[in-house]
């Protein structure tokens, strides 16, 4: 059992690397939605955003866990499809430096308008601003299109940006994604590493770590909250994508969201000794 998602594993996992964290999201009333906001409060996130329902089971999904660390989804998209937020609910979501979301492509009620309401609430207010999605598919490519203006760091995984770009090569892909609006543009491409697309042209790419991977899940979630992390102590980007990396490597080498992944000094150790991919 573990936290996971684009939202719930970053929140997590930005407490576990030492950042004062909010989650705003919706549970069930069940054991489920017990488990998830016992699991982040013990972490130390403020769970006074996360709301309960009675129409639904908590969001789930089993993954089958292949012995090469790739994860099949079993999911029910549960409270998750009805999570929104009205704007009276803004100033408790926007007290942040940083706002973060994720879930883009499964929060049937919050993707589209609502998601943008949200973003441009937070340009206004001069947040940083991430976004990560849960699902791509050219469907949703619209919706995401619709909300780059107002992301400052768009960090989805390649497979993600081909969905909705359709570009042939990582660069490529990070490019068309930067004209359609994001003003920062980092890819994760699995054993290959990172390649980032800076608003000032900038492309840096860093290679993986080399590890025995026992468990990919929440490997991108981590590394957001790695690249949020980064950018909460202002550091270089090369720092900040060096240390998402060893993050996400964390993770890979334990089963569940959260792997190994303990602590900012450990993270910060790993970034230093763990052995790169030539």
């Amino acid at each position: 059992m573990t936290v996971a998602g684009t939202a719930g594993a970053t929140a997590l996992d930005c407490a576990l690397l030492g950042l004062h964290t909010r989650a705003v999201s919706l549970v069930g009333q069940d054991a489920l939605g017990d488990y998830m906001v016992t699991t982040l409060e013990t972490a130390g996130v403020d769970c006074a955003c996360i709301g309960r329902s009675g129409r639904a089971q908590t969001s789930a999904t089993i993954l089958p866990v292949r012995p090469n660390g790739e994860r099949p989804a079993l999911h029910v998209p549960g409270t998750a499809a009805e999570f929104t937020l009205e704007p009276a609910a803004f100033d408790a979501v926007l007290d942040a430096r940083i706002l973060h979301l994720g879930g883009t492509g499964l929060l049937r009620s919050f993707d589209g308008a609502p998601s943008l309401a949200l973003l441009r609430a937070a340009r206004e207010r001069g947040l940083v601003t991430t976004l990560d999605l849960i699902q791509a598919t050219p469907e949703i490519a619209p919706t995401v299109a619709a909300m780059l203006p107002f992301v400052d760091w768009f960090i989805p995984s390649i497979e993600e940006a081909r969905e909705l770009t359709g570009a042939p090569t990582p660069e490529a892909a990070a490019r068309a994604l930067q004209a359609k609006g994001a003003a920062n543009v980092v890819l994760t491409l699995g054993g290959e590493g990172v390649l980032a697309l800076t608003a000032g042209g900038q492309v840096l790419r860093l290679p993986a770590h080399d590890i025995a991977v026992v468990d990919t899940t929440g490997c991108g979630d981590c590394f957001t909250a790695g690249v949020i992390t980064g950018l909460h102590h202002g550091w270089p980007l090369e720092e900040t994508l060096r240390f998402a990396n060893a993050a996400a490597a964390l993770v890979a080498m334990g089963l569940g969201s959260q792997g190994k992944l303990h602590s900012f000094a450990e993270t910060r150790r790993a970034m230093q000794d763990l052995p790169l991919r030539s």
